[in-house]
């Protein structure tokens, strides 16, 4: 998957400036090698991600920054029968991030993912769901993470983390500019209740995962852990 195509899709319907997508674009390095020190860190691949060129705003619970900007998410999604996960990148944090707030976002929905895989492969599922769907509201809470120090061996990525993330991205400076040059100049935004910003997901959709090997063998071993 193109990492860029809605973003392209967003400027060919003049929603994004092309100046703001061709910044983006630039600095999409910045998000591959993010990931690939992730990778690196964890012996594991990265899930396929994407930019999101419409920001996405929470109008109740904040999962990252003080204006409630959601700059990343781990997004599962169901097509012709599979589920597969993605990590979204907001287009703002890309433009406007630092090379280290990039990076360690992209460990930190890393460690939302196999978190996420954990509770798949090991049904460690939230008890009062119903059974058409997963997790619910347990999905919402930006707490759901494995510690970074028992997936990652790069000990810097892991201090980087810690220092970047109080349970939601501290970076002011970043704030201060999507606020500037992102809400301030009217680019696109879409407003997510805090409803909508649950994934679920029906029994079948969980059944129908599959995880590479090494995945799930590193999964059972952080389980193992934390148990």
């Amino acid at each position: 998957m193109d990492p860029l195509i809605l973003l392209d899709q967003a400027v060919a319907q003049e929603k994004i400036p092309r100046k703001i997508a061709t910044k983006v674009r630039t600095r999409l390095k910045y998000v591959v090698g993010g990931v690939r020190r992730t990778e690196k860190a964890s012996g594991l691949p990265y899930p396929p991600f994407y930019v999101e060129p419409i920001l996405p705003v929470s109008k109740g619970t904040v999962e990252y920054g003080q204006m409630g900007v959601l700059f990343a998410r781990v997004v599962p999604i169901t097509a012709g029968g599979t589920l597969s996960i993605f990590v979204q990148f907001s287009a703002a944090l890309v433009a406007y991030g630092t090379k280290g707030t990039i990076e360690a976002v992209a460990a930190h929905e890393f460690t939302h993912y196999v978190d996420l895989v954990r509770r798949m492969t090991t049904k460690n599922l939230t008890s009062d769901e119903k059974e058409t769907t997963l997790f619910g509201s347990a999905l919402a809470d930006p707490g759901r993470t494995v510690p970074p120090k028992l997936l990652f061996s790069d000990r810097a990525l892991v201090a980087l983390i810690s220092r970047k993330f109080k349970d939601t991205l501290v970076d002011p400076a970043l704030s201060k500019k999507v606020e500037q040059e992102w809400v301030g100049k009217g680019l696109p935004i879409r407003w997510v209740p805090p409803e909508e910003n649950v994934v679920r997901l029906g029994m079948n959709d969980v059944s129908s995962a599959r995880f590479d090997p090494a995945l799930v063998r590193k999964v059972a071993q952080i389980e193992e852990k934390m148990s």
